[in-house]
Parts: C-alpha cells; structure tokens; sequence
C-alpha cells in the first residue's frame, strides 16, 4: 500500500467509525479493558510531554505551536493554556472540527487555529511541534518524509511519538490481529530506533528526552528533541 493509500484509509477511518471511538477513548465514557489501557497509556504520554515541555528552555515571547493529528484536541488544550498561539491540524474533518469546538467551550477559541491536512502539506515556523500517535500508521520510508516535514517547520521543540521495534511487541502486534475488529486499533508500523535517531541527527535535531510507554495495549515511544 502506497502513501496516499495508507492516508486515504486514515481518513476514512477517523472521520468515520474512529472519530466515535476514539472520542471515548479520549473522553471519560466507560470502556472496554482493551480501551481502557490504550487511554491510560495515551494520558500517561501526554502528561509526560507537558512535564518536559516545563523543563526545556522558555519560548519566546507569544511562541506558536504546531499540533500534527490534533486529535480531539486534548494537547492542543494544554498547550494554548500556556500562553501559545496553536494551529492544530488533523487528516479527518471532525477531528479539526471537535478541537475547534473544545478549544471555544474552554474560552481558548482565539489562541486555538484549525485546519484539516494531512502532515505533509502542513507549513509555517512554529516553536513547537508536536506530532503523538500519528507517524505510528507509516511504514518507515513515509515515516521518515514526514518526521523530516515536521522538523523543517520547527525552530525549537519537537515531540512525536513512534512505534519502537521488537520482537515481543511485533508478536503482540500479531496477537492484536485475532481481536474482534470492534476492539481493534488501526495498523501500527514499528520504527527501530536507529532510523529516528539517523533522521533527527540529519534534520539538525538533537534528541534530549525519550521514554518508552507500555499500558496494556498502548505501546509508544515518546521523543523530545531540540533543534541545534
């Protein structure tokens, strides 16, 4: 399957049956076991991200922030709370579209600018970038286009997370595939580490944070790197 096939079947699937679940898994409705861990461990790395971004050096004055599949909005929240001015962006139109409603209920409206588009087409200069569980559904050769996409847009921070490779995880992965299809995340790809670590470097990136998350059924590795 080729790039413009794995987005296709993306955003047909969260502008579709995954907008619903995956607005759940984000939200506080009872779940599903399986759910349930994929929530914690998704709240887990963005707490995380937020305690980094606390640690790295100050923005500057009104910075801006790029956040790439939004989501319903959960990051871009956080983020507009600390003072910067985010264009949230996401592939399904009702992704973009629950993060404007959420960001105007919160009183954060004109902080808070979005739009539907894929990664590649994003542009702009942005002090943060942040890209979470996203870059998870390419193989490695997009993977790498688009982590290098997101880096020339970047002037300070960058954060993503990835599919880290192993053996177990590729058995888990395998194991995932006999679950009824309800219960069912979309594909993951796993990246070794050695090709971000080789994309970053040639971006101009140097990594400064990384944690592996594991909760059940969420398995990522989150990523903060500064720009040299």
């Amino acid at each position: 399957m080729d790039t413009a096939q794995y987005k296709n079947r993306l955003r047909h699937y969260f502008d579709g049956v995954g907008f619903a679940r995956w607005s759940a898994i984000y939200g506080e409705a009872e779940l599903s076991p399986v759910r349930r861990s994929i929530r914690t461990g998704h709240t887990l790395m963005l707490n995380q991200a937020l305690t980094w971004l606390e640690e790295l050096p100050a923005p500057p004055a009104q910075p801006k922030a790029l956040d790439a599949g939004c989501g319903t909005g959960l990051f871009t929240l956080e983020v507009a709370r600390r003072g910067y001015q985010v264009t949230a962006a996401d592939i399904a139109p009702q992704m973009a579209h629950a993060t404007a409603a959420a960001a105007a209920n919160a009183g954060l409206g004109p902080q808070v600018h979005c739009q539907v588009a894929d990664l590649e087409t994003l542009n702009g200069s942005f002090d943060l970038v942040a890209c979470f569980d996203v870059l998870i559904h390419y193989p490695a050769q997009p993977f790498v286009t688009m982590l290098s996409h997101l880096a020339g847009l970047c002037k300070a921070t960058l954060f993503f997370t990835y599919a880290p490779y192993s053996p177990f995880l590729a058995a888990f992965h395998r194991l995932g595939g006999y679950f009824p299809q309800s219960q069912r995340r979309t594909t993951i790809n796993m990246i070794r580490d050695q090709v971000v670590q080789q994309t970053l470097a040639d971006c101009g990136f140097t990594l400064r944070f990384t944690r592996r998350i594991g909760v059940g059924f969420y398995h990522t590795t989150l990523v903060a790197a500064t720009r040299n």
